[in-house]
């Protein structure tokens, strides 16, 4: 499909207040496992908030890659994603605001993917984005990263240790498990095996205390969509404030609590690499776009 027109994006669910159309044949295009798609973005912006190595954690079946989270804002009409593949680097996207489609090789048509959508980039898939309406649409994206070609030789630290810390009870907040990747069938057991990469959202009423929920060696990322929160942190005496579209990084055995000390309810992401076991038995409760993978 060359074009995509806003009549298209509207028979899909996609509310779009401008028309706009976009064709391949007006861009540079490349193409990734049967998929053509732009070469080149357009009207995007991506910032990190976090990275954590993880041979730091003492994983060693991940050893030479990192955990990193990034904010995405994708404008329309005519934001772009360019095409892109996922093999080395398996990742999932949250939809913070607004909808956007997403042009995927496992699907034929496009896959819709609205406010609160989840979206799995992992196995052998290609794929690039395209917002046809008029709001801007914020991902946020935590993923596996490679950062070493030599794996076998990254030196390994050993399992952190989490220091003495009071940490309170959950008080007014509640936290859902959205999603999750199962690192080792995606690197086809060479790498990665026994463990996954979680995404979770917890909403934090005024008030309200979230616990940390992982254990050493367990890095997590936390990202702020809305609301302001305090995170009290076992290497930090000072607690720290994390406004909406700020995060912060918990490894090295650090642990800490999160307290909505604003006056409406915190809606916080938390991207997690955990082991297996410590899913299991849990369904996640997020919303997956119609198609995808």
């Amino acid at each position: 499909m060359k074009l995509l027109s806003v009549m298209t994006a509207c028979a899909l669910g996609v509310t779009a207040s401008a028309t706009f159309a976009f064709d391949l044949d007006e861009v540079k295009t490349k193409v990734i496992l049967d998929l053509t798609g732009p070469a080149q973005g357009a009207m995007i912006s991506s910032k990190v908030t976090a990275t954590q190595p993880l041979e730091k954690e003492g994983i060693a079946e991940l050893a030479g890659r990192k955990l990193r989270t990034r904010f995405w804002a994708v404008k329309g009409p005519g934001g772009i994603v360019p095409i892109h593949e996922h093999s080395s680097r398996p990742a999932m996207f949250t939809v913070a605001s607004g909808e956007i489609l997403e042009h995927s090789s496992l699907e034929e048509e496009p896959i819709v993917h609205k406010r609160g959508g989840l979206a799995k980039e992992s196995g052998e898939l290609a794929h690039w984005w395209h917002n046809a309406g008029s709001e801007t649409v914020h991902l946020i994206a935590f993923d596996v990263q490679p950062v070493a070609k030599d794996y076998a030789a990254v030196a390994l630290s050993p399992k952190p240790v989490s220091p003495s810390f009071d940490m309170p009870a959950t008080k007014d907040a509640q936290n859902d498990l959205l999603g999750v990747i199962d690192l080792g069938e995606h690197f086809n057991q060479e790498y990665g095996t026994g463990w996954v990469l979680s995404t979770y959202r917890a909403t934090i009423e005024p008030g309200g205390i979230l616990p940390d929920f992982t254990g050493p060696g367990e890095p997590l990322q936390a990202f702020v969509w809305t609301g302001d929160v305090q995170e009290y942190r076992s290497d930090n005496p000072t607690p720290v404030t994390l406004n909406a579209h700020s995060g912060s990084n918990l490894g090295d055995g650090t642990t800490a609590y999160w307290k909505n000390t604003g006056d409406i309810a915190a809606e916080v992401y938390f991207g997690v690499i955990e082991p297996t076991s410590e899913i299991s038995g849990i369904k996640p409760v997020g919303i997956l776009a119609h198609g995808a993978h």
